[in-house]
C-alpha cells in the first residue's frame, strides 16, 4: 500500500500561532515590540514566538531569513522546540533553506531531547529511508517513544506499521487500538488507515507483550 503521509511538509506553525491569528494588526505589532524587548535578555521562547510570527502571519510581511535566525538562536539557547521547526524549514522543498541531511540533524537533536514531534519524524524517516538506511524496527521504536507521550500523528503511524506489518507482525487489532484516538479527533493519517484497512471491523487486541509498549 502507497505510504499515506506526506513526508515533506512546509513549517506549519498553526498550533503555536492560534492565538495570534485573532488579533489585529496592533496587537500583532504590540507583540513583535515586547518579544524584542525579551530577545535582548536572551529569551529563547520569544525567539521561537517571533519566528513563527515572522514566517506565517497575515499582519507581517514574511520573512523567512528572520524565521531561520531566530530559530537557530532559540535552539542554541536549548530550545528543543525551535530545533524541531528549524528541521521543518530545512524538510520543504519550497524553503531556500532546503536540505534533508540538515533537516534530519535537527530532527535528531531535537529527538534526543525528548520532543515527541521530532521522535515521529525520525520515525518517518527510518520507515521511508530518507537520507539513512530503511529500518523498520527502528522506525517503531521512535513512534512508540513519541506515543507514549501523547502524540496522536505517532500513533497514527503505528497503526500504519502494524496493519501493514512493518517492523511488527501484522495485528489489525492493535493497529485499531493505535489508531482510534486520532480516527475520533479526525486526524488524517488516522482516518485514512482506519478507512483503508477497515479497522472498524476488528476488535481492540488487548494481548499486549510483557515488558513491550504497545498501547497507547
Amino acid at each position: 500500500m502507497i505510504l499515506y503521509f506526506c513526508l515533506f511538509s512546509y513549517i506549519n506553525a498553526k498550533s503555536y500561532n492560534a492565538k495570534e491569528s485573532h488579533k489585529n494588526r496592533y496587537e500583532i505589532l504590540k507583540s513583535i515590540s515586547e518579544y524584542k524587548k525579551l530577545i535582548k535578555k536572551n529569551d529563547k521562547e520569544a525567539m521561537f514566538k517571533l519566528a513563527i510570527l515572522y514566517s506565517n502571519n497575515k499582519y507581517i510581511q514574511k520573512n523567512l531569513r528572520k524565521t531561520h535566525d531566530l530559530l537557530e538562536q532559540s535552539s542554541i539557547l536549548a530550545n528543543h522546540k525551535a530545533t524541531y521547526y528549524l528541521g521543518k524549514l530545512y524538510l520543504s522543498k519550497k524553503s531556500p533553506y532546503y536540505n534533508l541531511k540538515k533537516a534530519y540533524n535537527f530532527f535528531l537533536e531535537s529527538s534526543n531531547n525528548l520532543y515527541a514531534p521530532a521522535q515521529n519524524k525520525i520515525g518517518e524517516f527510518l520507515l521511508k529511508g530518507i537520507v539513512i538506511k530503511k529500518d523498520y524496527v527502528l522506525a517503531v521504536k521512535y513512534f512508540e517513544k513519541a506515543s507514549k507521550q501523547g502524540y496522536i500523528d505517532a500513533q497514527c503511524n503505528l497503526a500504519f506499521m502494524y496493519a501493514n506489518g512493518k517492523g511488527v507482525s501484522t495485528n489489525f487489532g492493535r493497529a485499531h487500538a493505535f489508531a482510534k484516538n486520532g480516527y475520533l479527533k479526525k486526524r488524517y493519517k488516522c482516518k485514512k488507515i482506519w478507512y483503508d484497512f477497515k479497522l472498524y471491523k476488528y476488535k481492540k487486541d488487548k494481548a499486549w507483550k510483557f515488558n513491550f509498549y504497545t498501547k497507547p
